[in-house]
């Protein structure tokens, strides 16, 4: 699997307006899949004023909300959340291992483990038709190559082999 590139997004410094989980989704969807999502105006406390952003500006941005089992949700996808609000006023992406890529009021950019708050107020998880993560190719194992030797001699005069 390539892997995703964030680790210069961490410790960022929160400004409302440029420097927020809008601004780190732009920076992290722009650096790993070359999509661009522009800068929108956000207004202080937007959320409280009936403008629901965050939804409009992903969906204008080819983010489609996914209906698939959390199973399903992979590294790249986009999380929506209502953070003391009635609609989604936070942002952040799944990166590798169950981790969420985010930038909270007054916080640093950072990962956190998915759960606890940010799971109970996730409105939506989003995927771009265009963020493909590819998944590792499974390897194919000789369980022989596990086995101690007595055991590998007995199960080979057991088992015939295949002649081509």
């Amino acid at each position: 699997m390539t892997a995703l590139r964030y680790q210069h997004l961490l410790g960022r410094t929160f400004h409302h307006g440029t420097a927020d989980c809008l601004g780190l989704a732009r920076d992290f969807y722009r650096d790993n899949f070359g999509i661009d999502i522009p800068n929108y105006a956000r207004p202080t406390n937007w959320w409280d004023h009936g403008l629901n952003l965050y939804a409009e500006c992903f969906y204008d941005n080819g983010f489609r909300p996914l209906t698939c089992h959390p199973s399903e949700w992979q590294p790249g996808d986009g999380v929506l959340m209502a953070i003391r609000s009635r609609v989604a006023n936070h942002s952040g992406i799944f990166v590798e291992n169950g981790k969420l890529l985010h930038h909270m009021v007054g916080c640093l950019s950072m990962v956190d483990d998915y759960r606890g708050l940010w799971r109970n107020a996730t409105l939506a998880v989003l995927r771009h038709k265009d963020v493909v993560v590819e998944k590792p190719k499974p390897q194919t194992l000789d369980f022989m190559e596990f086995l101690p030797n007595d055991l590998r001699r007995k199960f080979a005069a057991a088992v015939p082999v295949a002649r081509a």
